[in-house]
């Protein structure tokens, strides 16, 4: 199911399907998001959670015992969010985990899109309710249409961060698949510099910051908030990154993104 809230600049819809956003459209109709291609790649903006990236060898050890984790990204995205709100400026889901195989752990996650004037935001919080603590990583990885300027072509923009430092995009750029962009300031944009439009989002905070898409850049980019990275270990708790979530223990992550476009 979908849902979206609204106001004279732009249409935010979410979808029940990983409690993700599914739209952002421009009131004269141009849309943001990428559509999710399934030639190309599915997703639009799913939010990575409990982990990020892939598990070493897809498994993980706790108390002795080996629980696969054959999922990149977690699987929070995977499955369907309840709607609890849809008022106003915003759209609110919420998952129940009963704990599982793969993760024994119970948890909530609920997450609430939020529109105001040229601004969107996600805000995800993950509480522990479990009797153990329990490792969480979550990250961000909206995907965002390119170009977005008319008569524009790819290599018209660049990834402009706070930091001064720019990454021109050009069709090569992702032949090695993603990579990240650390100590870069407070944001990250892809701009069009020749217009001076742009899609910011927020990185601060995070612990780290992919760019990603396909070998060619076939019509989108990703700039992904991460709160959490890849690692070597078979111990969760050892991920680069991550957070103990004692029980009853709550934690809230921001993805906002700033559209001056």
């Amino acid at each position: 199911m979908e849902y979206t809230v609204k106001n004279s600049d732009l249409a935010l819809t979410a979808q029940t399907h990983g409690g993700s956003l599914h739209a952002i459209t421009k009131s004269d109709g141009q849309e943001l998001l990428w559509g999710g291609d399934p030639a190309v790649w599915p997703s639009r903006a799913p939010v990575c959670f409990p982990w990020c990236g892939n598990v070493q060898d897809g498994w993980y050890e706790l108390a002795g015992q080996r629980h696969p984790a054959p999922t990149r990204h977690g699987f929070a995205r995977d499955v369907d969010h309840a709607l609890v709100d849809q008022s106003g400026d915003a759209i609110t889901f919420r998952m129940d985990h009963p704990g599982h195989q793969t993760w024994p752990w119970p948890f909530t996650l609920q997450t609430v899109h939020r529109l105001s004037g040229h601004r969107v935001q996600t805000i995800c919080t993950a509480t522990n309710r479990a009797q153990t603590p329990m490792p969480v990583q979550l990250g961000f990885h909206p995907a965002f249409r390119v170009p977005f300027v008319e008569d524009s072509g790819l290599t018209d923009y660049v990834f402009r961060f706070q930091s001064g430092k720019v990454i021109p995009l050009e069709p090569h750029l992702f032949d090695n698949d993603s990579f990240p962009v650390d100590n870069t300031g407070d944001w990250c944009r892809l701009e069009h510099p020749a217009s001076g439009r742009y899609i910011q989002v927020s990185t601060q905070g995070f612990f780290t910051t992919l760019l990603w898409s396909k070998p060619g850049v076939p019509g989108f980019v990703c700039i992904e908030p991460w709160d959490g990275f890849v690692g070597e270990s078979h111990d969760l708790f050892a991920r680069p990154g991550a957070t103990a979530l004692a029980p009853g223990q709550s934690k809230t992550w921001t993805l906002t993104v700033d559209l001056e476009v």
